[in-house]
């Protein structure tokens, strides 16, 4: 039965009441569910609720929206104790410079939709302010990584089912929307070769695109800290399924960010010490060797196919590294003044919305690019273009600095992949692809687990941090911030 929009509101309110007042509750668990709910929603709204896609794709926000009413609104004391050592004056100016020149646009036409257009830039920015806080210590922060990393087993299994089932496949399709409208399966291959394009448990290929890159980074950086059962694991599942899940997306971005985080996390490896296990450059040797070999025994069609796409793509490594984003940016410097065209008003769900709701049409119509970077100019205007961009560049720094000024660990290992995640994610879709956004939030967040301060002074004879949680601390602090004593939370 399909339901109509007055009902799926209906179901939308009374259900995100429930969530919402369920994450409050804990806002810790309600964080791990939304990065679950990320891997999943996908695969929700392609096969089991089709007919609510709208409202599955808002899931993981409703889940969020409780934990940020907590974490924000109704701090335990154990938050409280902590400060993030962050340039709040600039992220604050960044957020106003967005609403004045994004939001604040006529041509929006539209309280509703300014408001959603805020959203898709800024709604995951909080979560980095509470990721430093999820972990009790080390042990604990490598032991959720570890737990989060084996989704993607099933979910590079289900690519590869995926990409042997052929285009016609029930398994492979696209989440329909009535708000970003109907879009074919994308093929590769040649001839009776032709493959669809996985797209695994996300709605399109951008996003499982994303997970392969970050789920990726997770594994091989585990690799450096793990040993025994845990570490053939990830060398022997995780790897060389999620290098043959690249092949099978048919992108050659993917691929090649698999391919540069590798090499810099191996090379970085065999100069300096990036992780405490024994053996972690072998085993990361020996990681690189068992994903190839993978591949090339189990996944050779996936490369075949791979190969047709590289070989007969319309463009090249200089094109898609910078003169896309360069002829973008010409043409919407053109296009575009001071204001732009509108925040949101280029993402395919703002078009549905207006159609869902009624509202009028915008009054001009904002230009499409096929590239994030010109399209966020067309969209902002100058200013506001410029203080985004600085923002991302903020983001970046700081996990450079995660990484440069920390002592051999699990932390580190990470600090420098998620740094190489920001800087292969900063010219690629973060706006467009909200599985990209959440987790450049959330690793963003990770990496200012070194700036975190504790404003407790312990009274002598008090209860101390036990000595695993103090070893853990000691990881993960800066020798730039060690006379202020950032911590993981104890």
């Amino acid at each position: 039965m399909k339901l109509s929009i007055s009902q799926m509101m209906t179901l939308g309110a009374f259900g995100a009441v429930v969530i919402i007042f369920l994450a409050m509750m804990n806002w810790r668990r309600a964080v791990h569910a939304a990065l679950i709910v990320a891997l999943l929603e996908g695969a929700i709204r392609k096969w089991v609720f089709p007919q609510g896609s709208e409202l599955v794709y808002f899931f993981k926000d409703i889940i969020l929206l409780g934990a940020y009413i907590k974490f924000f609104m109704f701090p335990d004391p154990d938050i409280r104790a902590w400060r993030l050592r962050i340039p709040g004056t600039f992220i604050a100016c960044v957020c106003i410079t967005l609403s004045v020149f994004g939001a604040a646009n006529v041509n929006i036409g539209s309280l509703l939709l300014a408001v959603y257009g805020l959203k898709i830039y800024l709604y995951y920015v909080p979560l980095a302010f509470m990721v430093p806080l999820l972990f009790r210590n080390e042990q604990h922060m490598t032991k959720l990584l570890f737990n989060y990393s084996l989704f993607a087993i099933p979910i590079c299994l289900l690519g590869v089912a995926q990409f042997f089932a052929g285009p016609d496949s029930p398994i492979n399709t696209y989440a329909t929307s009535d708000l970003a409208g109907v879009k074919d399966v994308a093929t590769f291959g040649a001839g009776a070769a032709v493959r669809a394009r996985i797209t695994g448990t996300f709605s399109y290929i951008g996003g499982h695109n994303v997970f392969v890159l970050v789920f990726f980074i997770i594994s091989i950086c585990l690799l450096t800290a793990m040993e025994g059962r845990k570490r053939m694991l990830l060398l022997f599942g995780n790897l060389p399924l999620l290098l043959g899940n690249a092949f099978m997306t048919g992108s050659r971005t993917a691929v090649f960010s698999l391919v540069a985080v590798g090499t810099l996390v191996g090379m970085t490896s065999a100069v300096s010490r990036v992780g405490r296990a024994k053996g972690s450059l072998f085993y990361l040797i020996m990681g690189f060797a068992v994903a190839s070999a993978g591949v090339g025994v189990f996944f050779k069609k996936a490369f075949d196919a791979f190969e047709v796409r590289r070989k007969t793509a319309g463009d090249t490594v200089q094109g898609r590294a910078y003169l896309h984003h360069l002829a973008a940016i010409r043409a919407a410097a053109e296009e575009v003044d001071l204001m732009g065209f509108g925040i949101g008003t280029s993402h395919p769900a703002a078009l549905g919305i207006r159609r869902a709701l009624k509202i009028a049409p915008i009054k001009k119509e904002c230009p499409y690019y096929d590239n994030e970077i010109g399209q966020c100019l067309a969209e902002l205007g100058w200013p506001a273009f410029i203080m985004w961009y600085a923002f991302r560049v903020m983001m970046l720094i700081h996990c450079f600095k995660a990484f440069s000024l920390t002592q051999p660990s699990i932390f580190r290992s990470l600090a420098l992949g998620f740094f190489c995640y920001h800087l292969l994610q900063l010219t690629n879709q973060m706006v467009l692809n909200h599985t990209a956004n959440i987790f450049l939030c959330a690793t963003w967040g990770f990496c200012l687990i070194p700036r975190m301060e504790n404003l407790v002074k312990r009274r002598p004879g008090s209860l101390q941090m036990s000595s695993h949680r103090e070893g853990a601390r000691r990881q993960c602090m800066t020798r730039e911030s060690r006379q202020q004593r950032p911590a993981l939370r104890g």
